[in-house]
């Protein structure tokens, strides 16, 4: 047996090089005669595509059977060192009229095709008759196949969880005889769980474990992470399977060529059909301590990291910003909720974009959950978002544990928006005054106009029909454009770079003194490339030549631009690192510097401009 699972494990490996399984659909009985008021199963079989892209169609069985339900059972084979799966249809039937009855063909849609069974017949008896005959035969035919030959044993990593703790499951097949192939018959029921499924590889390594003295060849069919909703006893519910087991005949007994093989049948005798269970497990989920309980707790066990940034340190009033908020750590991380963030007072918020990136192993559920605010300043000044603080519950430590990201600021300049509206309870208000008093009867008469005169030939007519709608369509462009300002950072910051890399050159202009000179040359450069950035919509940080110039060319601007551009970048990025004397400070120079950087972003605007 030690000789027979070394040569699986090799083989089992190179499934992983096989090549695209082709879709096979086909139909069969598990019976070929039923008798009337007894039942039978429709079987649809699909290999080699994880399933049908739909249900299958049956066709109508009404005449002579009534309809009980459906099931399906996945099973893997390992044959030759290639791993197959197939998913079957279990259509369930009660046979109601007798005769020779043909069911046609079955379609079904899988791999993107349609495929279509060959026909089947099946025989109704009178009732009373003779037990069905089955079809095939999948008795063990007399060959003793014990519960110790093949089992399943289900695995918890803590029997005393606490509530919202994950259980990682793990249930394992174990045979000292050869199967050929299994599949799962009832999954466990997640009463009282939420239930994240890890995967298991579909070709799955055997390992070799000893269990009471004897060697088993064992594989993993399915594990789980369990997190319980509520304390108190909790039932892990058993997993079944059924195992094709190949039982050799007669002309190969002794194997002298050592083919027998755990998890792939040898070259003679038949299989037969052995279902196995494995035991429900009994934990006991401790409820959460009340002492010490944050009151910014949402249920969260594990371990966190809070991390909070801002897109750009400085702004101008009314112009987007983005606030990203990351949650980083192990547990339950697809049921949380957005952490409170106190914002500032001036600044308008919009709902967040979240995203998750998380990962399903065997150490159980970890990665990050995103936040992503925007975020609209009204007022100039610093304004500062507090560190933003998650509670959580260390389940190693049984204690309550607080993480917080850093404070972040922000500078912005301008003057604060006083036309607009202020957002209060996310929707926008204005106070407006009333009449003061009802107006008076009007008694004196209008100024008389001649009966037969048009009134849609004057220029007063025209002009008061179409004002309103002219102002109606600008109203609606500014409206427009003033949505596109606030939810879409990337229009936002095209908008925006011109005005912002002019604000930069003229600070710089200012450090033109020598003992300034390298400030001076920082400063155009942040220009350059914040002005690339903000057009680019991408961020300023670890930008390279070469993604500059395919990112340029991609937007069809020329070579000749592109290479000014980053000729002015070189010359800064010289003069920034060189010695006063070698960096020419003196005010020629830094004017030549000057005037060469805004040539350079007014035709790189010019050349991506729409």
């Amino acid at each position: 047996m030690v000789r027979r699972i070394a040569l699986v494990v090799p083989l089992l490996g190179l499934s992983a090089l096989a090549g695209a399984q082709e879709v096979e659909v086909r139909a069969y009985l598990d019976r070929a005669e039923v008798a009337v008021d007894r039942q039978f199963t429709v079987n649809v079989e699909v290999s080699g595509a994880g399933g049908a892209d739909e249900d299958p169609r049956l066709p109508d069985l009404s005449d002579f059977a009534a309809y009980l339900g459906v099931g399906t059972q996945t099973s893997m084979q390992f044959v030759n060192g290639r791993t197959s799966t197939a998913v079957t249809y279990q259509y369930r039937f009660r046979a109601v009229a007798e005769g020779t009855h043909e069911i046609g063909p079955v379609r079904v849609r899988a791999g993107g095709a349609e495929h279509a069974t060959d026909p089947l017949t099946i025989r109704v008896t009178p009732a009373g008759n003779a037990p069905a005959r089955r079809a095939p035969d999948r008795s063990r035919g007399g060959v003793e196949i014990g519960p110790r030959d093949l089992f399943v044993e289900a695995s918890v990593s803590t029997r005393e969880p606490w509530v919202n703790e994950p259980v990682l499951v793990e249930y394992r097949l174990f045979t000292r005889v050869d199967v050929e192939t299994y599949g799962i018959t009832r999954a466990p029921g997640a009463a009282g769980f939420w239930v994240e499924e890890i995967a298991v590889p579909r070709a799955p390594r055997v390992e070799r474990i000893v269990r009471g003295g004897v060697q088993y060849a064992s594989i993993v069919v399915r594990r789980a992470a369990l997190f319980p909703t509520g304390a108190g006893p909790r039932s892990i519910e058993p997993l079944a399977l059924e195992a094709q087991v190949r039982v050799r005949s007669s002309r190969a007994f002794g194997d002298p060529f050592g083919f027998g093989d755990p998890f792939g049948g040898g070259l003679f005798g038949r299989s037969v059909a052995v279902p196995a269970e494995s035991e429900a497990i009994e934990i006991e989920v401790r409820p959460l301590p009340a002492a010490g309980r944050p009151a910014a707790f949402t249920g969260l066990v594990g371990s966190l990291d809070v991390t909070a940034s801002l897109d750009a340190a400085e702004a101008a009033t009314n112009e987007a910003l983005t606030f990203r908020l990351e949650v980083r750590g192990a547990g339950n991380l697809r049921t949380l909720p957005a952490p409170a963030v106190a914002f500032p007072p001036d600044f308008d918020v919009y709902p967040p974009e979240v995203s998750d990136e998380l990962d399903a192993g065997a150490a159980g559920i970890s990665g990050v959950k995103r936040y992503e605010y925007v975020l609209v300043p009204r007022a100039p000044g610093t304004h500062v978002i507090p560190a933003v603080e998650v509670a959580y519950f260390d389940a190693a430590g049984g204690r309550y544990a607080v993480a917080a990201s850093d404070p972040v600021a922000v500078e912005v300049s301008g003057e604060a928006v006083t036309g607009d509206p202020v957002l209060i309870g996310g929707g926008r208000t204005r106070l407006e005054v009333a009449r003061q008093d009802i107006r008076f009867i009007r008694v004196a008469t209008s100024a008389f106009v001649p009966v037969d005169r048009q009134l849609f030939r004057s220029g007063v007519f025209w002009t008061v029909l179409l004002v309103p709608v002219l102002g109606l369509g600008g109203a609606l462009a500014l409206r427009r454009h003033r949505d596109r300002l606030e939810g879409n950072v990337a229009y936002a910051r095209r908008r925006r770079s011109a005005r912002l890399a002019r604000s930069r050159l003229e600070q710089a202009r200012g450090l033109r003194a020598p003992e300034q000179h390298q400030a001076f040359v920082a400063g155009i450069s942040q220009a350059l490339l914040g002005f690339l950035g903000d057009s680019l919509n991408v961020a300023e940080a670890g930008l390279v030549r070469d993604d500059i110039r395919r990112e340029l060319a991609a937007r069809g601007v020329a070579a000749e631009v592109v290479e000014r551009y980053l000729a002015c970048l070189d010359r800064c990025d010289r003069q920034r690192f060189a010695p006063p004397a070698a960096g020419g400070d003196g005010g020629g120079e830094s004017a030549a510097l000057l005037e060469q950087a805004e040539q350079a972003m007014t035709a790189l605007g010019e050349a991506l401009r729409p």
